[in-house]
């Protein structure tokens, strides 16, 4: 590469930086925007992270009784759903214990 063209793509280099810099600072509300949306994913967060979970063994057993009632009462199913339902009625119940406690 000759000496001329390194130096002009060194200067679209500076000038594109230059720009991009620009831009961003001539926007603030954008950044504003930006910043709002980082708090609310951020309360988000918190709240998916402080949700209570169900022990393991909790589970198991609660699927295991979910599908003895699903087959003494002949309806179809298998083990994956019944084992989600577990996990969701466990979930649901350790939700509205904490919330009881907390009020």
């Amino acid at each position: 590469m000759g000496e001329k063209t390194k130096k002009k793509h060194v200067e679209k280099r500076g000038t594109r930086k230059k720009r991009d810099s620009v831009s961003v600072s001539a926007r603030p509300e954008a950044t504003k925007k930006n910043a709002k949306k980082r708090t609310k994913s951020t309360a988000l967060k918190g709240t998916k992270q402080s949700q209570p979970k169900p022990t393991f063994e909790q589970v198991r057993l609660r699927a295991y009784f979910i599908s003895e009632q699903r087959r003494n009462a002949g309806i179809g199913g298998d083990e994956h759903g019944d084992w989600l339902r577990a996990e969701r009625e466990l979930r649901d119940e350790l939700l509205t214990e904490r919330i009881s406690i907390e009020t």
